[in-house]
């Protein structure tokens, strides 16, 4: 460190922290709510005969609906790997999203909360950096202020009407 740098304290660390969380969990819920095949609840992924090739197919069905009164694109190939497929999902008003907000949430704070470095380490180096150099941190009390910024009521992503595809091209 040159003499010309004053050493960072351990609240702009914490501060550095929890910017680096509020990020990956954006970025995590940007991915869930983006409308492709591979993000939508009703889309599996399925063999086609022996052929040994995995396509996406919908899976969508209207509770209680007889199989003469589907209306429903269940069957239907969905996959954004299949040429004339990669925007069905834009179009599909039967597309939902994979995970909700909260599970998304729920998911990460359960892995900040674990205290597993070495996952933490694979998955979010830089997360796991500042958590060495703050040793001792409340990673869920970090978390918990991300997540409040990132509540409904917030400018943040809170559905896919929130999310600006070409914001994600530039991240």
């Amino acid at each position: 460190m040159s003499s010309d740098q004053e050493p960072r304290n351990p609240g702009q660390i914490r501060q550095q922290l929890k910017q680096v969380l509020f990020r990956h969990l954006q970025r995590i819920l940007r991915a869930n709510f983006r409308f492709a095949p591979e993000t939508c609840r009703h889309n599996h992924v399925q063999l086609i005969g022996g052929t040994g090739v995995y396509v996406g197919v919908c899976r969508w069905e209207r509770a209680g609906a007889k199989e003469d009164q589907r209306v429903s694109p269940r069957g239907k190939l969905c996959d954004s790997r299949v040429f004339g497929c990669t925007n069905m999902a834009g179009a599909c008003k039967w597309w939902e999203a994979l995970r909700t907000k909260e599970e998304i949430k729920s998911e990460f704070r359960t892995l900040m909360a674990s205290g597993n470095r070495g996952k933490i380490a694979s998955l979010y180096p830089d997360v796991a950096a500042l958590m060495w150099v703050l040793d001792g941190v409340d990673i869920v009390n970090a978390v918990a202020d991300v997540e409040q910024e990132l509540d409904p009521t917030s400018d943040s992503v809170s559905s896919i009407e929130d999310v600006n595809p070409g914001a994600l091209l530039n991240e």
